[in-house]
């Protein structure tokens, strides 16, 4: 739990300047940080509060996308991070699900930090809420790059060009 507190409140200030942003994409990841900070400071949460707001988020994510106010890369990203963040706090009295939960989880894991994982003993949520914190920040990264992204291919568009016509 402290590991989780710690990395969002580092995300938290790290994104602190999403306030002023008028994009989709800022909005929906400050909308997550700010949700999950206040959390951690008050150490209130659990599926009882989780649940709605991530049946929000869902809404809103699916409308921003309708609406072609987030690219399908973003929305892709985005709705995997709150389908696994549903994954983990999912109750599962019986252990049916658990199998579906340990697959998912590890392959987002292992999608966002490159290692692999495999739920053995003690430390599933602490790998989740890391990778979910990894996650958040590569799609902050991503949003801030669009621009210069599409710069990049320009100027490799014009490299090609150039050597195709020697």
């Amino acid at each position: 739990m402290a590991r989780k507190i710690i990395l969002f409140i580092f995300i938290g200030l790290f994104c602190t300047n999403l306030f002023a942003a008028d994009k989709a994409g800022y909005a929906l990841l400050d909308k997550i940080i700010v949700f999950f900070q206040d959390m951690a400071e008050k150490g209130t949460g659990g599926p009882k509060k989780v649940e709605p707001f991530l049946q929000e988020l869902m809404a809103e994510v699916k409308k921003s996308k309708v609406q072609a106010m987030i690219d399908p890369v973003f929305f892709k990203r985005y709705t995997r991070l709150l389908m696994v963040l549903k994954l983990a706090i999912v109750e599962d009295p019986e252990g049916i699900l658990g199998p579906l939960i340990k697959r998912e989880s590890s392959r987002f894991i292992e999608d966002v930090t490159g290692e692999e994982f495999h739920f053995e003993g003690k430390g599933g949520i602490g790998a989740i809420a890391d990778a979910l914190a990894e996650e958040i920040l590569n799609l902050r990264l991503y949003l801030d790059n669009i621009e210069r992204k599409a710069k990049l291919k320009e100027e490799f568009q014009k490299k090609f060009e150039k050597k195709k016509k020697k």
